[in-house]
């Protein structure tokens, strides 16, 4: 006789009694801190097909919980809340009146390497705001994602802020393949230097772009960041993009003493237009949120509406109240 399993695969958890009251008392209060705000609840479905995730965010795409129905289509568990809502803002609520707000919160699935403390299933808590694409809707969205910790009572958590159009407008012209492309990214992002040059030699990168390049693995820190970047940094796109993070940090007024600007943080999601964010806390190993700006995805679906939003970890909210 086959043996029945009664535990559960490897990457996966149920939740039982305090935890689950505890992730219910949170998204209880968000939820009333979203309507506050003038969010309404979607629900978006758990399965998509599998082409969704390659719209926008081919890192996501190829680690989505894949299966087949039963006419053979290819079908994945959701991977990501924000393909998701670019697909159902596009096909069912786009005629509604801009600017669109809208929150979520549920269970997303990705299949990850084996190593301890991480998990296959974790909750997703996050707002989006679609049809304008002015710096004021930037400026809220960051301001939703801190005021998510303000309301849990959360202290001590830093916004690290970039603009996918300064590495980008960077790189543009240098038609690097997708490999190498990483691999300048990875360097950037673990602020090595030394690998940094290494790459950039190999691919023949001319000087003027390297230095530009070189100077981003060294932007972090506060406002005088934003300055260095400026002085380093010719190129008409990345320069501009630093002006729009000194625009939106200038508006966020006292909760810049949350922010820390840094040129570092690449788009690793892919579809990042513009300014883009993570929240780090020194309690966790891992990021509490991610956020920004993603003007092209919904037109990935037939509707051409600007959009900028973030997601929170439950878990890591969870871990922290």
């Amino acid at each position: 006789m086959k043996r029945t399993h009664i535990g559960l695969p490897a990457g996966y958890r149920d939740l039982l009694f305090d935890e689950a009251a505890k992730r219910r008392t949170i998204e209880y209060r968000l939820a009333s801190a979203f309507q506050e705000k003038g969010y309404s609840e979607v629900m978006p479905s758990l399965v998509e097909y599998q082409d969704l995730y390659a719209r926008g965010n081919q890192a996501v795409a190829e680690r989505t919980v894949k299966f087949l129905d039963r006419e053979d289509h290819l079908l994945a568990l959701r991977a990501d809340f924000t393909p998701a809502i670019a697909r159902l803002v596009s096909s069912r609520l786009s005629g509604l009146p801009s600017p669109i707000r809208i929150w979520y919160s549920g269970n997303v699935f990705r299949k990850v390497e084996s190593r301890r403390g991480r998990y296959c299933e974790f909750g997703q808590v996050g707002a989006e705001l679609l049809g304008d694409a002015t710096t004021d809707r930037d400026v809220e969205i960051i301001s939703m994602a801190l005021e998510v910790l303000d309301v849990l009572g959360i202290h001590g958590a830093t916004l690290h802020l970039n603009h996918a159009g300064v590495f980008r407008g960077i790189v543009e012209d240098l038609r690097l393949d997708r490999k190498s492309l990483k691999l300048v990214k990875s360097a950037i992002d673990r602020k090595d230097a030394r690998d940094l040059t290494a790459q950039l030699e190999l691919l023949g990168v001319a000087d003027q772009v390297h230095d530009q390049l070189a100077a981003l693995a060294r932007c972090t820190g506060g406002a005088d960041i934003l300055e260095r970047a400026r002085t380093a940094v010719t190129q008409p796109l990345a320069s501009r993009s630093i002006e729009d993070l000194a625009q939106i940090a200038k508006r966020l007024g006292p909760r810049q003493d949350a922010v820390l600007f840094d040129l570092t943080e690449i788009d690793e999601m892919e579809y990042y237009t513009g300014v883009m964010f993570t929240i780090v806390h020194p309690g966790l190993t891992t990021e509490l949120g991610r956020g920004g700006r993603y003007d092209g995805l919904v037109r990935e679906f037939g509707a051409d509406l600007p959009a900028v939003g973030f997601s929170c970890s439950l878990d890591a909210l969870m871990e922290l109240t």
